[in-house]
C-alpha cells in the first residue's frame, strides 16, 4: 500500500509539472503562437494519458468518460508532434484543413469508449500503433531526412522521449500483472520529468527573445516589402499570407512591424493604405474621386473596415477629410 501511495504521489507531481509547463506555452509565452500552443497542447495530451493510468491504478472502477479522455489525449500525441516538427521544418508554417483531419481518430475513439468501454483496450492498442506510425513518419521526414534543417537539442530530446514513451505504454498495455502496469506509470512519469527539466534548461525554448535583437536584414526585408513593393495593397492580406510571401515566420513579422512602426501588423497595413489614400486625395486628379473606390484600390474589402480604420488613424471620418482637402484646394 505504501509503495502504491509513493507511486501515485511521484506520478501526480510529474503530471502537475507537465501541466504548469503547458500553461506557460499556452497562455504566457505567446511568441510563435502556433508553435507555442502546439507544444502546450502536446504536454497536455501526454499528461492526460498518464493521468488516466494513475487514476486507473488507484481506482480501477474509473468511469468510461475518464478512460475516454485518457484515450483522446493519447491519440492526440502523434498529430500534435507532427505539427510541432512540421513548424520547425518550415519558415512560414500555416495550419491547413488537412491537419484537422488528424483529430478524427481521437474524437471517434473517445465517443466509442464513452458509449461502450468494452472497446477501450482495442482502441488504446490502435492508439499505440498510431503513435508509432506518426513517429516513424516524423523520423523519415524531419529527423533523418537530408532535406530538413538540423534539429535542435530540444527537438531531438523530445523525439527520443516520445519513442521511449511509446515503448513504455506498449509494455504497460500488454503487461499481464498490476506490477507491470505500475512500472509503466513510473517509467512514463520519468519521461515527463525529463521533458520538464530539459525544457527548463533550454533557454531558446522557454525564454522570450529580445525584439531588439532582430537582424537588420530581416527588418529591411519587411520594410521593403511594405514600403516599396506595396504588398499592403493586396486585398485582405493576412499576417500568414504576408509571412509566406516573404518567407519569414509569422511571429518574426509581428515583432518586426512592432519594432519598425510600433504597431501591430494589421495596424501597419491599414496605416499605409490610408496614407496612400490621403496622398491621392491631395492630388488634383483625385480630388473628386469617390473615396470608397480609392479604399478598394488600396486593398480594403469593405467600406465599414475602411471607415473604422480611417477614423482611428486620422481622428476624422473619410468624408470630413475629403471635404477639408477640397476646401483647401479652393482657397
Amino acid at each position: 500500500m505504501n509503495s502504491a501511495i509513493v507511486l501515485i504521489m511521484f506520478s501526480g507531481v510529474a503530471v502537475t509539472s507537465c501541466g504548469f509547463l503547458a500553461s506557460y506555452f499556452l497562455f504566457i509565452k505567446n511568441e510563435h503562437k502556433v508553435k507555442d500552443v502546439t507544444l502546450g497542447l502536446l504536454f497536455i495530451a501526454i499528461a492526460l494519458r498518464i493521468s488516466k493510468s494513475i487514476f486507473y491504478y488507484a481506482l480501477p472502477e474509473i468511469s468510461a468518460i475518464g478512460v475516454g479522455i485518457g484515450f483522446f489525449g493519447f491519440a492526440c500525441i502523434g498529430p500534435l508532434a507532427l505539427v510541432y516538427f512540421s513548424i520547425n521544418n518550415s519558415s512560414a508554417f500555416n495550419l491547413k484543413l488537412i491537419h484537422y483531419f488528424h483529430l478524427i481518430f481521437p474524437v471517434l475513439g473517445f465517443i466509442i469508449i464513452v458509449a461502450n468501454s468494452d472497446y477501450a483496450y482495442d482502441l488504446y492498442l490502435l492508439a499505440n500503433i498510431s503513435l508509432a506510425a506518426y513517429l516513424g513518419f516524423i523520423a523519415n521526414q524531419f529527423v533523418i531526412s537530408s532535406k530538413s534543417p538540423e534539429l535542435s537539442k530540444w527537438h531531438k530530446a523530445l523525439f527520443v522521449s516520445l519513442i521511449g514513451l511509446t515503448g513504455i505504454l506498449i509494455y504497460q498495455l500488454l503487461g499481464e500483472t498490476i506490477n507491470d502496469y505500475a512500472i509503466g506509470i513510473g517509467l512514463s512519469s520519468l519521461v515527463m520529468y525529463f521533458l520538464f527539466f530539459y525544457a527548463l534548461q533550454s533557454p531558446g525554448l522557454v525564454k522570450k527573445s529580445n525584439p531588439k535583437s532582430l537582424p537588420h536584414e530581416l527588418l529591411q526585408k519587411i520594410k521593403v516589402a511594405i514600403e516599396e513593393d506595396k504588398i499592403f495593397m493586396q486585398p485582405a492580406i493576412s499576417l500568414s499570407q504576408f509571412a509566406e510571401a516573404i518567407d519569414v515566420p509569422t511571429y518574426l513579422v509581428s515583432k518586426a512591424t512592432k519594432s519598425l512602426y510600433n504597431k501591430s501588423f494589421p495596424e501597419v497595413i491599414n496605416s499605409f493604405r490610408i496614407s496612400t489614400i490621403k496622398q491621392k486625395l491631395s492630388q488634383p486628379e483625385f480630388a473628386n474621386e469617390k473615396i470608397e473606390d480609392l479604399a478598394y484600390d488600396v486593398g480594403f474589402n469593405t467600406a465599414s473596415t475602411f471607415y473604422n480604420a480611417f477614423k482611428k488613424e486620422t481622428n476624422m471620418s473619410p468624408r470630413a477629410y475629403q471635404k477639408e482637402i477640397q476646401e483647401r484646394t479652393i482657397s
